[in-house]
């Protein structure tokens, strides 16, 4: 029997159907639903940076592409090479709104008993490490996020939990 499913989320759209197949299982079995969100502190994807002007972290500047929010945006202050830095407040702040989003999709499918997590590390070993701790008997993800082209060469999360785990791992499209 499923007590409990963890669903990681970065708030993309693989993250999303992730949380609504999560918390449709989740729902059929009467089990606690735990999001876990892991700060991207390392990688800035434009979607974050999107989010981040959205919630007025932003100065001046357009940055290129759509995504999860379809909106022109500025810069974020502050630059390392050519990505844009958030101050450190921004990252939970654009956290907590990720777990948020995710939160209103559990209960549109179905989930009661939802714990909310924002974490701060590596990506799959804090999945891991809740995974153990609260002895989950599910682990749903997207299997793609919004990490950068070096997760195609190194492996992405979805894939590393698949492999690491000692529970059973669902991998959504």
């Amino acid at each position: 029997m499923i007590k409990n499913v963890l669903i990681a989320t970065d708030g993309s759209e693989h993250a999303n159907k992730a949380v609504e197949i999560g918390s449709d299982i989740a729902a059929q079995h009467g089990a606690e639903v735990i999001l876990v969100h892991v700060l991207l502190r390392h990688e800035l994807p434009d979607d974050m940076v999107r989010m981040a002007a959205i919630e007025h972290l932003a100065v001046d500047g357009p940055v290129p592409s759509a995504g999860l929010l379809a909106v022109d945006i500025a810069n974020i202050a502050g630059l390392r090479g050519d990505r844009p830095v958030l101050p450190e407040d921004a990252y939970s702040v654009i956290g907590g709104r990720v777990l948020e989003h995710a939160e209103a999709i559990a209960r549109q499918h179905g989930a009661k008993d939802i714990v909310k997590r924002l974490e701060d590390g590596k990506p799959v070993d804090r999945i891991l490490e809740i995974a153990k701790s609260e002895g989950v008997d599910l682990i749903v993800s997207g299997a793609r996020g919004l990490s950068n082209l070096k997760a195609l060469f190194v492996g992405s999360v979805s894939y590393k939990l698949a492999h690491l785990s000692p529970v059973t791992c669902v991998t959504v499209r």
